[in-house]
């Protein structure tokens, strides 16, 4: 009986440290975790509203320096109508948000010391109700980079969060009530595809989806920072085109596209729809893209050079500074020495000849005498 009470006393001792092992860790585990999720979202809206969730990130014990993922929604219920990225805590996109037919491409970077803290602000989707039904959203894939030196992934789940569209009976309607027809819905204009990199030979594309028969407007507005090389170089190039703004025209279904002529000028391009409403006089801003122009080979070699002679420029003038003071110091210094030393020898002469005058001057008195 005492062997068989001690067996027991011993298994439970066993599970009990097998147990406060397995807490263990999974504390640790969790202590180098983080994960993105969703902002709070009404539980249902109606068709024809809209509703913006915020998408967040939580990483309290571990600094993080990178996020990627895809964000999927159901196309066939919603609409994203913009993305917005400021106040983020990104702050250099590699992939700004992205939008594809049924999802949305994101990728940034966090400069050191990186973000380490909850609720941190990546960006938000604003989205229109289309149809009945359930939305869902979720994080098709993920990762979150530590800032730990060796890039490792610390995300842990894929959050999703999802809510319910009931039907409205004035959506999308179009007849006369009081004998005046209800608004049709705005419908702005999205990029949908586009040439993110392309050398400044070749032809540049954009392509998008809007209202149809709808007339857009596309800016393009150079963001990049220019190095003395490029500015440089850019005052020889004057046969290359800058983008600027064009006008293009939806089709039936509301497509659109663009395709620019060759021989661009190298830039980062933040590329925004406007869709244009020629009976109010009004331009309202869609969802864009940022894309890349990129010089030939050569063009970068001689902006390196130029930017390296120019470094080097300042440094030798500093070196030969350094060098000429001394040495024109040492020069100088000769020069006095040498005027100095002939002066002592005017002065040794001119006693000398004093002397000898005083010498004559006697003996001329001794004879007179």
């Amino acid at each position: 009986m005492r062997n068989c009470q001690n067996k027991s006393i011993l298994l439970l001792f066993v599970l009990f440290a097998n147990l406060t092992f397995y807490i263990n860790i999974s504390s640790a585990r969790d202590a180098q975790s983080a994960n993105l999720f969703f902002s709070a979202r009404p539980a249902q809206i109606q068709e024809g509203e809209r509703v913006t969730i915020d998408v967040k990130i939580n990483s309290p014990l571990q600094s993080i320096n990178a996020i990627s993922g895809i964000l999927s929604y159901p196309p066939e219920l919603v609409r994203v109508v913009s993305v917005n990225k400021e106040k983020s805590i990104i702050n250099l996109w590699t992939q700004e948000p992205k939008l594809r037919f049924d999802s949305i491409l994101f990728e940034g970077v966090i400069l050191n010391p990186g973000f380490q803290n909850t609720n941190g602000f990546v960006f938000s989707i604003t989205l229109e109700a289309k149809n009945k039904g359930i939305v869902l959203l979720k994080f098709r894939e993920g990762a979150i980079l530590a800032n730990d030196g060796r890039g490792t992934n610390v995300i842990t789940t894929l959050s999703s969060t999802d809510f319910k569209i009931i039907p409205s009976p004035t959506y999308f309607e179009n007849k006369l009530i009081a004998g005046v027809s209800s608004p049709k819905p705005v419908i702005l204009p999205v990029i949908t595809d586009y040439s993110s990199l392309v050398g400044s030979t070749d032809n540049l594309y954009v392509k998008g989806k809007g209202g149809p028969n709808t007339l857009t407007k596309i800016i393009f507005k150079d963001v990049s920072v220019k190095s003395v090389g490029e500015k440089l170089i850019a005052l020889f190039q004057t046969k290359k085109k800058k983008l600027d703004e064009v006008f293009v025209k939806g089709d039936a279904s509301g497509a659109f596209e663009y395709i620019s002529a060759k021989n661009l000028m190298a830039g980062v391009y933040n590329t925004t729809p406007f869709l244009v409403d020629i009976n109010t006089n009004t331009e309202k801003p869609g969802l864009g893209a940022q894309l890349l122009v990129s010089d030939s080979k050569i063009v970068k070699m001689l902006v390196v050079l130029i930017n390296v002679l120019g470094l080097l420029i300042p440094v030798v003038g500093l070196i030969v500074i350094i060098y000429f003071i001394p040495w024109y110091s040492f020069k100088r210094m000769r020069v006095l020495k040498k005027k100095l030393g002939l002066e002592e020898e005017k002065i040794e002469l001119s006693g000398h000849q004093l002397e000898r005058q005083d010498k004559m001057l006697d003996q001329n008195i001794d004879k007179i005498s």
